[in-house]
């Protein structure tokens, strides 16, 4: 199966997670995206090529996360690194309408997804990520991997690499 990358609102299609999925993974397909969200999942919307395991950093995991709300059987897979559905206090990621947007995510059912977490991120708070678990229909069956390491996630890139690997596996698997 295909995978694909939604990059975060500070970063683009040559940052470090770019890079590093292009080397491991020549084909992801990896789109330019701009900082509105709605547009964001009009953009993927509109480039998605059949069912993709999905990986999202931030903002681009937001994305994943609203992308696979409306069109689950598009999703073999995903895969968020510090996923923007939260933040801390004084910090925001999406602008002030959108926050009620925030408390209405959830993963769908029968998508197999690894969630990795920075224990030190200063933007997002992990206990915001243990709530979008918990809302999810199936949260026994979704992987979250609490890691020491900040919001950009660097200290993590084999554990990245992991866990897309892992999911990979198992939406080829999946029937």
């Amino acid at each position: 199966m295909r995978l694909c990358f939604f990059h975060g609102l500070d970063s683009n299609p040559l940052g470090t997670k770019s890079r590093l999925l292009r080397q491991h993974y020549p084909n992801c397909w990896i789109p330019e995206l701009p900082p509105d969200i709605y547009r964001r999942v009009d953009i993927v919307e509109a480039g998605m090529e059949g069912p993709m395991v999905i990986t999202g950093s931030s903002l681009g995991g937001l994305t994943a996360i609203m992308y696979a709300m409306r069109h689950p059987e598009m999703v073999g897979g995903l895969v968020l690194f510090a996923p923007a559905v939260g933040s801390r206090e004084g910090v925001s990621i999406v602008a002030d309408k959108e926050k009620g947007l925030l408390n209405a995510l959830y993963i769908p059912k029968n998508i197999p997804t690894s969630i990795i977490a920075g224990i030190r991120d200063e933007l997002i708070p992990v206990s915001a990520i243990r709530d979008l678990v918990q809302r999810s229909p199936e949260p026994e069956d979704i992987m979250l991997h609490e890691v020491d390491d900040d919001h950009m996630l660097h200290d993590s890139l084999d554990l990245i690499l992991d866990a897309i690997k892992g999911i990979l596996k198992r939406a080829s698997d999946t029937p």
